[in-house]
């Protein structure tokens, strides 16, 4: 691995607002596992080698354009984002405010766990159209025929329940550069929404708990004001990025009577935190190490922006659902 570059997919300029040293020569974050808090230095945390190289199959050149696209972007909002810090007031002009949006909606799509997220949507996707084929024994049969699969009816039928009860594994190869080019995508769409369509807020933690951040560092919750069947993902979801231990951004379809409120419940605090949690792939990092963050984490657990429930409605053929987001009781 040496010699290849190291690809952080959540920015070092970001984390460094959840530094607890600003020493370079110390480690200057915490990052927290399922297992343990281990001081870390940010150079070093939330990046993979080689994360966005990829090799053009046909004249095996390599291309590092998407990591220079995201350098390109955290340049133009580093100051700005930083400036809401110091602030704490979201006095960013059109353009300023405009790049900051496709940095959240690049944010959300860039890590190793909306590629993991993508992947299993995929794969539940395609077992559940096999299956829903499945149900009908000569459409199968047909379709296994045509695909020149031909089986006696034992065979076939053990064939059959074999898809409909979905035992098998679905894996994609060259998973990663095909997501998160979609990912960009699907980015530059979401960036126009939350440009034009969200209403901002700023969080303000005034409480001696911190918010942490992770690897997954974009939150959804479900609004209030949509039912619960509807998933509200990162298109119509409540979008959530702390942006340091005592403030977070708020992104939301309809606007609350303040562009910038406190919560001084601690009980709130940690119903922001463990919805961060609950979106980290890997890790979740903070300025502080407390034994009471890592059991939360514990408890909480991980990945669940990776899991996919599909279901099928009534007025539908099927209906894909990742795990619901949590409601925004925070804001009550």
């Amino acid at each position: 691995m040496a010699g290849k570059p190291k690809d952080h997919y959540v920015p070092q300029f970001y984390l460094d607002a959840f530094s607890s040293d600003k020493n370079p020569y110390t480690p200057h974050i915490f990052q927290y596992s399922q297992e343990s808090i281990v001081p870390a230095a940010i150079k070093d945390i939330a990046a993979e080698k080689d994360f966005y190289t990829f090799t053009n199959k046909k004249d095996s050149t390599t291309s590092r354009d998407i990591d220079e696209f995201h350098t390109m972007i955290e340049g133009k909002v580093g100051a700005a984002i930083k400036d809401i810090i110091r602030t704490e007031e979201i006095n960013c002009d059109d353009d300023q405010k405009q790049m900051i949006a496709v940095f959240i909606a690049l944010l959300a799509v860039r890590t190793p766990g909306f590629v993991k997220a993508m992947e299993a949507i995929r794969a539940e996707g395609m077992k559940e159209f096999m299956a829903m084929n499945a149900m009908d024994k000569s459409v199968f049969k047909k379709q296994s025929e045509e695909a020149g699969i031909i089986l006696n009816a034992k065979e076939l039928e053990e064939h059959r329940q074999f898809v409909l009860n979905k035992e098998y594994s679905v894996e994609f190869k060259e998973a990663r550069a095909f997501f998160l080019a979609q990912g960009i995508e699907l980015s530059m769409e979401l960036a126009d929404g939350y440009y034009r369509s969200k209403h901002w807020h700023l969080v303000i933690n005034p409480t001696w708990k911190v918010f942490v951040t992770s690897d997954n560092p974009i939150s959804i919750y479900r609004p209030t004001y949509i039912p619960p069947i509807y998933n509200a993902g990162l298109g119509n979801g409540t979008i959530f990025l702390p942006l340091s231990p005592r403030i977070g951004l708020l992104l939301r379809d309809l606007p609350l009577s303040k562009s910038k409120f406190e919560i001084t419940s601690e009980k709130k605090i940690d119903y922001i935190n463990s919805n961060t949690m609950g979106f980290s792939n890997n890790y979740i990092y903070g300025n502080l190490k407390s034994k009471k963050i890592l059991s939360s984490y514990q408890r909480v657990g991980n990945k669940q922006f990776q899991e996919i429930k599909p279901a099928r409605a009534k007025w539908a053929p099927y209906t894909f659902f990742m795990t619901n987001p949590v409601p925004e009781e925070f804001l009550s």
